[in-house]
């Protein structure tokens, strides 16, 4: 595992905030594929999922474009040993692309084990 400065870690980390953002939206959009349909109607849970979905998007982007601007910030030069913090992390895919070591890239809808 490669040290990372504060603001390569926090700009790894933004990146894997927007991946998220864009899985949600990829869902949102085929959620609405789902219930676009002329015979389809949307009960109030469905309703409220769709709007939940919608806050978790913009959440998720809002987070990222917070992270970004938090890395251009971080001008320390002085590495991080994040092994501990990333050691806590299941997803093993996920914690190798955050300790910015290189892996496959991300693939849509591709499931990862851990």
């Amino acid at each position: 595992m490669r040290i990372l400065t504060p603001g390569e870690a926090t700009w790894l980390l933004s990146r894997e905030i927007r991946h998220l953002q864009n899985r949600l939206e990829r869902l949102e959009h085929g959620m609405e594929h789902i219930y676009a349909r002329e015979d389809a109607t949307l009960g109030a849970v469905a309703i409220t999922a769709f709007q939940e979905l919608d806050m978790l998007a913009q959440s998720t982007d809002a987070l990222a474009a917070y992270v970004e601007r938090l890395a251009r910030k971080l001008d320390d030069p002085t590495g991080l040993d994040l092994a501990e913090a990333l050691a806590a992390i299941p997803l093993r895919e996920l914690a190798l692309r955050l300790s910015g070591q290189d892996s496959d890239q991300l693939v849509a809808n591709a499931p990862e084990l851990f």
